[in-house]
């Protein structure tokens, strides 16, 4: 009797270049889930009654996400799983090329138009946000580009190979736009946000922690976009990149829910007193940061008792 062939290629001993930025890319694509699934559940209890736009937004950008993940796992299952061993079904494009590029891309450009948004509340002009607008499209354009290009492909290796050229071009336009981007916001936000002077102290200090938050997401974002497109453009064309191009959107993601759930720590300071189960109504901090109006916010007196449910009159 004989024994049954094989026809699947040997492993080679450095296939752990291919399947060890993919296996971390898709454990930091969960702890980021986690992370925006914590953000979200804040959000739920602490601004109940926030708009119904802020709401959908940010219920919406994490569903969002969630379907993206449900995609990269289904992947991840199908190489480490159910395909485990065979190289061709390693080298399968699959669906990364939807859930990586283009739906992370889609989630950056939310993002970005979120905060442009805002800077055109704070700075009262149409031009910077314009700006912002544009490179936040020409991004989400390299995005697609590079998501089409893949799934053209079909073939991993085949696409940082031959097809080197075409990734270096549509990656440099998605991340480089992306990477500028980010740069402008957290430029323009510090710099409306700092020409709020204050004749209030504890209002210099509240505007000081929204400067500060802002610095540190638009940097995140800005270094790990910046980091896929170095990655991606590496010598020899190793496959690195897998380890941060499918948690761009969800860095975005948190970035945004970040600035959302603020309100809450920046009210949790101004009542030193707050027990730690309060809900923070969001009627009491505009989420436009309307800085003409924190002045006068902070100076009224409150007479409202929270508990977990929202404010009780007394």
């Amino acid at each position: 009797m004989e024994a049954p062939t094989n026809n699947l290629p040997l492993i080679p001993y450095n296939v752990v270049q291919t399947t060890g930025p993919l296996l971390l890319g898709h454990l930091l694509n969960w702890f980021l889930f986690g992370l925006l699934s914590l953000q979200i559940y804040i959000y739920y209890l602490s601004f109940p009654d926030d708009s119904l736009s802020s709401q959908a937004l940010s219920y919406g950008v994490y569903l969002f996400e969630l379907a993206q993940t449900i995609i990269l796992t289904q992947a991840a299952f199908r190489v480490f799983a159910q395909g485990y061993g065979n190289l061709h079904i390693l080298d399968e494009v699959g669906t990364n090329w939807l859930s990586a590029p283009i739906m992370g891309g889609i989630v950056a450009f939310v993002a970005q138009a979120f905060y442009a948004r805002r800077i055109w509340i704070l700075s009262k002009s149409i031009m910077v946000p314009l700006i912002i607008l544009l490179l936040a499209t020409i991004s989400l354009a390299g995005a697609i580009a590079l998501g089409v290009a893949a799934k053209l492909a079909a073939s991993v290796g085949k696409f940082v190979g031959t097809e080197s050229r075409v990734l270096s071009i549509v990656t440099g336009i998605w991340n480089g736009g992306s990477c500028l981007c980010d740069i402008l916001i957290a430029t323009s936000m510090t710099v409306y946000l700092t020409r709020r002077n204050s004749s209030i102290p504890r209002t210099r200090q509240l505007v000081k922690r929204i400067i500060r938050l802002t610095i540190e997401t638009g940097t995140l974002t800005a270094v790990v976009a910046l980091l896929n497109l170095i990655l991606a453009l590496l010598p020899n064309h190793p496959t690195y990149y897998r380890v941060v191009a499918g948690c761009l959107g969800k860095l975005y993601a948190n970035s945004m829910m970040a600035v959302f759930n603020n309100r809450a720590h920046l009210w949790m300071d101004d009542r030193s007193g707050a027990d730690s189960s309060i809900v923070f109504p969001s009627r009491y901090f505009n989420q436009d940061l309307e800085m003409d109006n924190l002045d006068g916010e902070l100076q009224s007196k409150r007479t409202d008792t929270y508990i977990a449910r929202g404010p009780v009159e007394t």
